[in-house]
């Protein structure tokens, strides 16, 4: 008899453990709030280094990079790296640790303590932030809009969403999330009602880069500054 699947039927009991979230929070500029999530066994430091915004004096709005509250560290002959996941579940195993929703208000605690509730945001997200974004987003006030980066598109979160403008980053060469499926789902979002578009980008693989900051900041700054319908 296999045991592939075997601990999912051992008895279960929950406790609690204190989950620091470190986060970095840029000065005041421009119009809004950009919130970046990282991807998979990432960290917040690596993204913002890798899309040109760590040190940039030009932002025309201020940005909210967070680190996803569970360690993943990668392994390596120098030892430890530091990495992060923003939850723990694999549909096709029905298996959850713990759920994106549960994390999703955690960050909206985060961002009520850093007096950010009410100011216009966008949430950004990368590979597994982008999956993430949404459930933030049902969770948080004054959400402009959401970029996702090399991910996908769970119409279980979207569908309990207003209509909402969603913009689609994806590189034709990208490994991990494989194009066609993540086009085609972004298509199933639209038909919700939410609104936006799909940019394909040449010779880009499942990684965050510089040379899609233009257009990350270009979507952001017209999020941030569509009037909101009444």
């Amino acid at each position: 008899m296999s045991d592939k699947f075997a601990m999912q039927s051992w008895p279960v009991k929950r406790y609690d453990f204190p989950m620091p979230i470190r986060y970095h929070l840029g000065p005041k500029q421009g119009r809004g709030l950009v919130v970046c999530f990282h991807g998979y066994q990432d960290h917040a430091l690596s993204v913002q280094r890798r899309i040109g915004w760590w040190e940039a004096k030009d932002l025309p709005f201020q940005v909210l990079a967070i680190n996803g509250p569970f360690p993943v560290p990668l392994w390596t002959k120098d030892g430890f790296i530091e990495a992060y996941s923003w939850y723990f579940r694999d549909t096709s195993r029905d298996l959850e640790f713990v759920s994106p929703q549960m994390t999703a208000s955690r960050i909206q605690a985060l961002l009520r303590d850093l007096s950010l509730e009410d100011i216009p945001k966008v949430l950004f997200g990368f590979s597994q932030g982008g999956f993430f974004s949404p459930f933030v987003a049902s969770q948080l006030t004054n959400v402009r809009g959401i970029i996702g980066l090399g991910c996908g598109y769970l119409l279980e979160a979207y569908q309990k969403l207003s209509p909402l403008r969603v913009e689609g980053i994806h590189g034709d060469q990208d490994e991990r999330v494989k194009l066609p499926t993540s086009e085609e789902d972004f298509k199933k979002v639209l038909a919700l009602g939410h609104r936006g578009n799909f940019h394909i980008i040449p010779g880009l693989t499942h990684k965050v880069e510089t040379s899609i900051e233009p257009l990350v900041r270009k979507l952001a700054v017209e999020c941030l500054n569509e009037k909101q319908s009444k």
